[in-house]
């Protein structure tokens, strides 16, 4: 499930729109805004973009994309002039994060050189600059956007207003929606395998604070994570980083300079050394390494799920108790195996956003229907086992304003945030240089760019 099976994905959105800075040689300016250009290249590279994310529809016409784009400018130039966003949207945690998400997509390129000729960059640096850059200014655009919108509301009268201003044959269309639970069942390694990864990660450690070897060195040549391996196990952490519990509660306890003992997380072994402290965050080094699963190990697992489907096909357990007894996912575990979307917090999720293997599974089921015993693969590459289960099932239907009213809310809600931002734009237009080029001066803009040329 996009977003929902790992955060590590992530890590793999690099803006499209990154392509937009290697301009072709016949590339133009379409705008210029203030002191800043769009290039055609832009408008070309969000097309791009969508069309990933499976957004891109005939709406989206190079001149609404302009557009787009040049709301984006105005709010980064007032966001930067901002004394309280300047406090809180920095450059450097920003660059914190665009290197752990560099490195986790040299690891799935296959390494710095391929990164480079794929983005046309000469260096890391230049190409960690660029990716720094574009999530600055997005996230200076997200906190201009709250600020103007944080106290804007709908009521009730709103609601219904926005709905009926819709006409009949233009309401939304709602994909099929599912309450989705499962049960995880890991293989578990041998006892002696778990005993020699820990020991050679004590060795490993014992080397390191000899001085024999350096711990950048040792988690290049030996690290299984391949989010960090590349960087030499590098990342930059607090403590709301999205990590797993046991692994921030070594970090915080450890000292400048001190590195752990090995312990254990779900997934796999680790050693963790505290490079710097700066203030809450933490400069760290790791090296995980997994213990393998042998084929006996997989059999076992999968022998372990069938027969819990066994148990509640003849009613002897119901899915939930299931759940919260056997399946080695914790989060859902604790809801009797219900999945939460991360991105609504809602348990009904659209059938769009699920995996296409995860979604092929389910074709054909209806409420209550459970899934045969499949095998996955995690994150790093382990196999795990999987049972799915319907417990709710909504079709794909025109939007309805009684079944459908909390869609809605949140629909008008979001067109009078629009609204409120459009019109603010609008008022700071009368300050700002705003030039359109001539073959996009005939686009039917929402706001008059060129009421002040």
């Amino acid at each position: 499930m996009k977003h929902i099976i790992t955060v590590l994905a992530f890590w793999l959105a690099l803006p499209a729109v990154l392509t937009a800075q290697q301009r072709l040689k016949a590339d133009g300016i379409a705008a210029v805004v203030g002191n800043e250009a769009v290039f055609v290249s832009d408008i070309q590279a969000a097309k791009i973009q969508l069309k990933e994310q499976g957004l891109l529809d005939s709406t989206w016409t190079d001149c609404k994309l302009l557009e787009n784009i040049l709301k984006e400018k105005v709010l980064v130039n007032e966001a930067q002039r901002d004394t309280v966003i300047a406090k809180t949207v920095t450059r450097e945690a920003v660059r914190d994060q665009a290197r752990q998400q560099l490195n986790y997509i040299k690891a799935q390129a296959g390494g710095l050189e391929e990164v480079l000729e794929m983005y046309g960059k000469n260096n890391e640096e230049e190409l960690l600059e660029e990716i720094t850059e574009f999530n600055y200014k997005r996230e200076l655009a997200n906190a201009m956007r709250n600020k103007i919108t944080e106290k804007v509301d709908v009521t009730p009268d709103e609601i219904r207003r926005f709905y009926e201003s819709i006409p009949p044959d233009q309401l939304p269309e709602f994909p099929t929606r599912l309450e989705l639970q499962q049960i995880v069942i890991r293989p578990k390694p041998d006892p002696a395998e778990e005993e020699r990864v820990k020991n050679r990660l004590a060795e490993i450690r014992e080397a390191i604070l000899k001085g024999e070897k350096s711990f950048r060195a040792q988690a290049i040549l030996y690290s299984e994570d391949p989010s960090t391996r590349i960087s030499g196990g590098l990342m930059t952490v607090d403590k709301n980083t999205p990590l797993v519990q046991e692994f921030k509660d070594v970090v915080f306890s450890l000292e400048e300079g001190e590195i752990s003992e090995p312990f254990r997380t779900e997934f796999g072994w680790h050693i963790v050394m505290v490079e710097k402290i700066k203030g809450r965050k933490r400069d760290i080094r790791h090296i995980l390494l997994i213990p393998k699963i042998t084929r006996e190990n997989k059999e076992e697992a999968r022998k372990k799920l069938e027969e819990i489907r066994e148990k509640i096909a003849k009613g002897e357990l119901t899915f939930e108790e299931a759940a919260r007894n056997f399946s080695d996912d914790e989060q859902t575990a604790k809801l009797g195996g219900l999945m939460v979307d991360p991105n609504t917090n809602e348990t009904l999720i659209e059938v769009t956003r699920l995996e296409p293997q995860v979604y092929a599974r389910l074709i054909g089921l209806g409420e209550g229907d459970m899934t045969s015993v499949v095998e996955e693969t995690d994150p790093l590459g382990r196999p795990v086992y999987k049972l799915y289960r319907i417990r709710k099932k909504v079709p794909a239907h025109k939007a309805d304003f009684v079944k459908d009213y909390a869609r809605i809310s949140q629909l008008a809600l979001e067109a009078k945030k629009n609204r409120i931002v459009n019109e603010w734009i609008a008022d700071r237009l009368k300050e700002i240089y705003v030039r359109i080029d001539d073959d996009y001066k005939n686009c039917d803009f929402e706001l008059n760019w060129t009421s002040h040329e």
